[in-house]
């Protein structure tokens, strides 16, 4: 795979994250090369002397502020992944990171130093990527409103196929919406925002009953089911009578927590800790984790923005529990999943074990014999399986 983006801006190494060999998908798209094009065109230079703060949203891996690295641009997502993959994207290319991350549990804003600088707390130029998530996308669209004004440069788009029926009516609540060519399967959106607008009305966090099991759930608006107890999950969760006696506990791709709370209820005297790229998830799972649980069971719960448990350093763990995607953004496949298992593996004491749910038709049994030399079958379903592995 041609790993060099050509971009209006110059060209780069870029790469996705995690890193797979022989990686048949390039780390930018048609829009993100769009995107570029359009601000060029708008007399955007990308150079420091010319620089105004400028606020990218959703870049995938990083192509858009490795682009515009000379004006220090404001990186806005709800993925630690996105960001982990912006650092080694401009470490590839022997780049200073000067990127401000901001992840999506805060709205943006400019910092006071910048502000004064600039003789305003407006950013002037924003690309943003459509999310997939549409709930997030409204969200991003409310709380936007109140750091751009009629000089700001909003550039939006995404590959067409991806692009929600809301998207025109969502960028309407911020101004006058101009719908650009498209251009190799992508579509651009310039907007100019009208500050006299009513405010957009931003999705809140939505809260769950699960009466049978005694909890109430929380969720940000880009956290896996969180209008619903998943069915993968409810099915795990069913065997947790069979769970080993564990000192140390781990929610892998945690979601809203509820793996690990209820491993917590049966099992008291563990330690849990919580992991998840959304920022907005691990977010969830500590306002749930206090809410079902409290302060009256120690040891607290430990709490990590990871892709996996890549950057994880302490003790191994005596159980992981997890759930995983098979998805990431709007590419389906296993090497999410492939790097859980692994990882994993690498953080469990001997003798630990790695308890998952996934898709019959995934074929987790073979995957997981491969890295751990065993896999046996907890329970099945018409369409989930539960297993185990043993380190």
């Amino acid at each position: 795979m041609d790993n060099n983006f050509q971009s209006a801006f110059g060209n780069f190494h870029l790469q996705r994250r995690p890193p797979t060999p022989s990686q048949p998908l390039q780390a930018w798209d048609a829009a993100d090369e769009y995107l570029l094009e359009e601000l060029a065109r708008n007399g955007f230079s990308g150079a420091s002397s010319s620089a105004s703060p400028t606020l990218v949203i959703n870049d995938q891996f990083g192509a858009l502020a490795l682009a515009l690295h000379a004006v220090q641009p404001h990186s806005w997502s709800d993925s630690c992944n996105a960001h982990l993959a912006l650092a080694t994207n401009y470490l590839d290319n022997h780049l200073a990171n000067n990127v401000v991350l901001i992840p999506a549990t805060q709205p943006p804003a400019l910092d006071r130093d910048t502000a004064q600088k600039y003789r305003g707390v407006k950013y002037r130029v924003v690309l943003w990527r459509i999310p997939k998530t549409l709930a997030l996308f409204q969200q991003q669209a409310a709380q936007l409103l109140s750091v751009v004004d009629q000089s700001t440069l909003i550039l939006a788009g995404g590959m067409i196929k991806h692009l929600p029926e809301q998207a025109v009516d969502i960028f309407r609540q911020l101004g006058r919406v101009d719908i650009l060519h498209a251009q190799k399967k992508a579509r651009l959106f310039k907007i100019t925002p009208q500050p006299d607008l009513p405010a957009a009305t931003s999705p809140t966090v939505k809260m769950l009953d699960i009466p049978e099991y005694a909890l109430q759930l929380g969720a940000g608006v880009n956290v896996f089911a969180r209008d619903k107890l998943d069915i993968g999950a409810r099915f795990f969760i069913e065997q947790f009578d069979k769970l080993p006696t564990a000192r140390s506990i781990a929610d892998l791709g945690c979601g809203n927590g509820v793996l690990g709370i209820i491993a917590k209820r049966l099992q008291p005297m563990s330690e849990i800790s919580f992991f998840d790229e959304s920022y907005q998830a691990v977010t969830a799972a500590a306002d749930n984790y206090r809410r079902n649980i409290g302060a009256t069971l120690a040891p607290q719960a430990n709490y990590y923005f990871d892709d996996c448990l890549s950057h994880y350093c302490g003790d191994p763990f005596d159980l992981i529990l997890c759930n995983p995607p098979f998805h990431q953004n709007h590419v389906t496949g296993d090497q999410i999943a492939w790097r859980m298992f692994t990882q994993s593996k690498n953080h469990l004491r001997s003798g630990g074990e790695f308890w998952i749910v996934g898709n019959r038709h995934l074929d987790y049994p073979l995957k997981l014999k491969r890295i751990f030399g065993n896999c046996r079958q907890i329970a099945a379903h018409p369409k989930f399986v539960v297993l185990a592995a043993k380190k």
